[in-house]
């Protein structure tokens, strides 16, 4: 799947994407948290 790189601004809506969670290893869409507060950070680069 190719990544699109594209620059969000404050305001703009997320894009929906799932990843592991860490403690449980269960599978997490950015959709199962609609409703909660929940606080983004998107870094540039690899780590």
């Amino acid at each position: 799947m190719p990544i699109k790189n594209r620059v969000l601004s404050i305001g703009d809506r997320a894009p929906d994407f799932t990843l592991t969670d860490a403690s449980t290893g269960e599978s997490v869409s950015l959709g199962d948290l609609l409703g909660q507060p929940l606080y983004l950070i998107f870094g540039r680069g690899t780590w």
